[in-house]
């Protein structure tokens, strides 16, 4: 028996750490909805280029880049909290918001953390899933809003599945979990890629709250660097759980330059965004039918676990990684980061190739 007593139920919870091994130098990156292709040469010396020499010597002052991620939004200084990524922000909310037997809810399948911290924190986790045809069960979201969660967690975009919502579509939402007395958490991760944020309703509830990262749309998952945004009276309770420092100086240095010439960023997306419709067209020519129109990846459909298993091994002996089959029943499909036309091709001609011979 260990030394350790308390919280037993943490060993009923399987833990895997992410796959490693994939050859990041010859290997073509299509399975963690990573930046596809590398930054140019001289980014990172122009990172530090602006630095003080001080700043390997000094703990981090991150309110510069909370300044300028407010001014981004176009929301006060201290509506922002920075997390360790994404899910550094949703484990923040399940340690302020939750008891053990509480009831959260989020979609299905999406994110693997959301369930992840359901189950660490001991709460009861209510499902939406989505419909053979991608749409999300509303009839379901309803009935579990009506149950009075005090949490929901939307991602918007989802993946792999992909749904994104209007503005409009989140302000019902946001109204309806108002009234049952529910966090509303909008995970905004895949945002860049061409969705509507709803950042601007953030001070029309009170039940807000905007999850973002620099992992997806800024391209530097690295950096392990996200933010929460709601009200500063939420931001008042949230922010009480923050380390000493919220961040480091390196991951900010590379945000602020991000913010400062976020053209590059915007140039990389257009890309991508370009690439996105016309693989779809490509595969569709071929027979592969795909989902996705908002976000970094598609959804591709190999009409079988069995053919789904063989073109996912079948690409990785030519070290292109994607990521699939998923589980029942999206076991027919596989995922795919997208990246500009010119880095996709590789995939292209391979996966061409597999499909005639699957």
């Amino acid at each position: 028996m260990g030394f350790i007593q308390r919280s037993q139920y943490l060993r009923g919870i399987q833990r895997v750490r992410v796959a490693e091994g994939r050859d990041l130098a010859a290997g073509l990156r299509l399975d963690r909805n990573e930046r596809v292709d590398i930054w140019p040469t001289g980014f990172l010396a122009d990172v530090m280029a602006a630095q003080p020499d001080h700043v390997l010597s000094t703990y981090p002052e991150s309110g510069p880049l909370i300044e300028k991620i407010a001014a981004f939004h176009g929301v006060r200084p201290a509506q922002v909290l920075l997390t360790a990524g994404i899910d550094g922000g949703i484990k923040t909310l399940f340690e302020v918001m939750t008891s053990p037997g509480d009831h959260v809810v989020t979609v299905d399948p999406t994110y693997a953390m959301y369930q992840v911290y359901a189950r660490l924190f001991q709460v009861q986790l209510g499902l939406v899933e989505y419909r053979s045809d991608f749409s999300l069960d509303g009839a379901r979201l309803e009935e579990l809003i009506d149950q009075r969660p005090t949490m929901l967690f939307l991602p918007n975009p989802n993946q792999p599945v992909e749904s994104a919502l209007t503005s409009d579509e989140i302000r019902a939402l946001a109204t309806r979990c108002q009234e049952a007395n529910t966090l509303f958490v909008v995970d905004e991760a895949y945002h860049l890629f061409g969705a509507e944020s709803a950042i601007p309703l953030v001070d029309e509830f009170p039940n807000l709250v905007f999850a973002r990262t620099f992992s997806k749309g800024f391209g530097v998952p690295s950096i392990r660097l996200g933010y929460l945004i709601s009200s500063e009276d939420n931001m008042e309770v949230i922010s009480k759980t923050r380390f000493a420092h919220e961040s480091n100086a390196l991951s900010n240095a590379v945000a602020e330059h991000l913010l400062d010439n976020y053209s590059m960023v915007e140039q990389y997306n257009s890309e991508v965004a370009a690439s996105r419709e016309s693989l779809r067209a490509e595969l569709a020519e071929h027979g592969i039918r795909s989902h996705g129109s908002k976000g970094n990846f598609l959804l591709l459909d190999l009409e079988s676990e069995e053919r789904a298993s063989r073109f996912v091994a079948g690409l990785r002996e030519k070290l292109i990684y994607v990521k699939g089959p998923w589980r029942s029943p999206w076991d027919q499909y596989v995922s795919i980061t997208i990246g500009p036309r010119s880095s996709m091709q590789r995939f292209v001609d391979e996966a061409l190739r597999l499909v005639g011979e699957l």
